[in-house]
């Protein structure tokens, strides 16, 4: 019984340590890049041995790759639990909208590290199945929106990255601009603009 319970005491330490490096890994990621931040940095930060860092991560690319997966994985599930179904196609892609954005701006560290990871040749090299299955819905409802008169009709997955880049720049100006007074307003009116260009 004693044996259990140390075992199930260390499996609980090296998770947490595991998250730990990974918190940091992700913020000085964020704020130096990947490139200008070294394994050995990581490790000090986290107070941990370079050696310790590989025990869990033994590569510099496995971990990065293995933040994005978390990153990708808890906005979906808070996207699962906070997603309603509505009666109409405007009122589903508005939901999915305001429910990406608003994780975004309560997890802005995840966030930023998403535009970084997405912006980097590692995305090119890495595509998680498990990751990307979450968003299928999203894509879905995206692409059942699209008035056939609208060049994304022809050219769907130019809808995406339309889509994507107008999320996020939303989420961006929200949380680094200082100059928004009524989130809620600022995201169903930068929703209707997007969605006016979807149905013209």
């Amino acid at each position: 019984m004693q044996d259990a319970v140390k075992f199930e005491r260390r499996i609980r330490m090296d998770e947490l340590k595991r998250r730990h490096i990974l918190d940091t890994a992700m913020k000085l990621f964020n704020e130096l890049g990947f490139h200008a931040t070294p394994t050995s940095k990581i490790a000090k930060k986290a107070k941990i041995s370079v050696g310790t860092l590989f025990n869990y991560f033994p590569t510099k690319e496995a971990l990065i790759q293995e933040i994005y997966i978390q990153v990708k994985m808890h906005s979906a599930k808070v996207f699962v639990q906070q997603l309603e179904e509505n009666y109409s196609e405007h009122d589903n892609l508005k939901a999915m909208w305001k429910t990406v954005i608003k994780w975004g701006i309560e997890n802005p560290e995840e966030f930023h590290y998403l535009e970084l990871f997405c912006n980097s040749p590692f995305k090119k090299e890495f595509m998680h199945e498990k990751a990307m299955d979450s968003y299928k819905q999203f894509r879905q409802t995206i692409l059942a929106s699209i008035s056939p008169s609208t060049i994304c009709k022809e050219y769907p997955e130019y809808s995406m990255i339309y889509i994507d880049n107008a999320i996020h720049a939303a989420t961006k100006f929200i949380i680094e601009s200082h100059e928004v007074s009524d989130v809620d307003h600022f995201i169903d009116s930068s929703f209707e603009l997007v969605w006016k260009g979807f149905r013209q």
